[in-house]
């Protein structure tokens, strides 16, 4: 059988996003998978033949000396594409090394030519695509992997079985450092006319492992968040999700029928900004974000 390396270390939402291509890869592929410790909880599916962690000295020792039909590369750190080009493989798609410089091959101009690595476009210019695109990120790399027919809404695979909950509902209501913006401050008023008609809710801060963090998920009926690692992992489970958008793209985000997203009216006024706003954080409605909530889980 051919053998696939995907390398996809963090940010551990795009981590459970890329657990889309284990089935578009398990029947042709033995998949192997580059990524670090800290995504090792998201990456349990048992169609994975093995993970090999960069932190590890021997298994990157191990994956210079395997050779690979397909290398799958979704990282752009320029030390990690060092190691990367390294590894023997019949064919690359994704990022490379190209002369001591980032480059990506010609299957990710889409998805790449809109983003800050963008061979083509400046920062300002890739952000307005970016804003414009209608096709989620699930989508763009399956089509990247597999031409325009490749997207068929395949599903996350987390290795984790969703739990049946009901009257219970969480909320991601913390802050990342990186996007302040994606907060909303919302969170305490809601809980409290939630917990009025009878719900149970719970905080789903980060725990000290991942593996509780999705523990803590998988025990609620619905997911109410921004644009988070936590809302890929919700979706993963199978749980119903209402995710707020206040300065990312909601359009990268593949629904699966089962999430609602709110987008903020100040969206394009702060979209990728990773600054500290309380407009930008306090815009969405408590009452629209009840309502979709309501509509959702009764």
């Amino acid at each position: 059988m051919k053998r696939v390396l995907i390398i996809k270390l963090g940010a551990l939402g795009d981590v459970v996003r890329s657990t889309i291509f284990i089935s578009e890869f398990e029947k042709d592929y033995e998949i192997h998978w580059l990524t670090s410790q800290k995504s090792k909880d998201v990456l349990s599916s048992q169609k994975i033949k093995r993970l090999y962690f960069y932190e590890n000295d021997n298994d990157k020792s191990q994956l210079k000396n395997t050779e690979f039909d397909l290398v799958l590369c979704l990282e752009e750190d320029l030390q990690l594409l060092e190691y990367v080009s390294k590894i023997k493989s019949q064919k690359t798609i994704g990022h490379f090394l190209n002369n001591g410089k980032v480059d990506y091959t010609q299957e990710c101009n889409y998805w790449l030519d809109m983003s800050f690595v963008s061979k083509i476009h400046d920062k300002e210019t890739a952000d307005k695509i970016k804003l414009q695109n209608k096709k989620s990120v699930n989508q763009i790399w399956m089509e990247m992997i597999s031409g325009k027919d490749g997207w068929k809404s395949q599903e996350y695979d987390i290795g984790t079985t969703p739990k049946n909950i009901n009257g219970v509902i969480g909320f991601i209501d913390i802050s990342e450092s990186k996007w302040p913006n994606k907060f909303w401050t919302g969170y305490p008023d809601l809980k409290q006319k939630l917990e009025a008609d009878g719900y149970q809710v719970i905080s789903l801060g980060m725990k000290q492992t991942v593996k509780e963090h999705i523990e803590d998920i998988n025990n609620c009926e619905l997911v109410v968040c921004g644009d988070t690692s936590g809302m890929h992992i919700a979706l993963a489970l199978g749980k119903k999700v209402v995710a707020i958008f206040n300065c990312t793209p909601p359009n990268e985000i593949y629904d699966y029928g089962r999430m609602k997203k709110i987008i903020s009216p100040l969206l394009e006024k702060y979209f990728l900004k990773r600054t500290n706003d309380l407009e930008a954080q306090s815009k969405v409605s408590i009452n629209e974000v009840y309502g979709v909530i309501k509509k959702l889980i009764n």
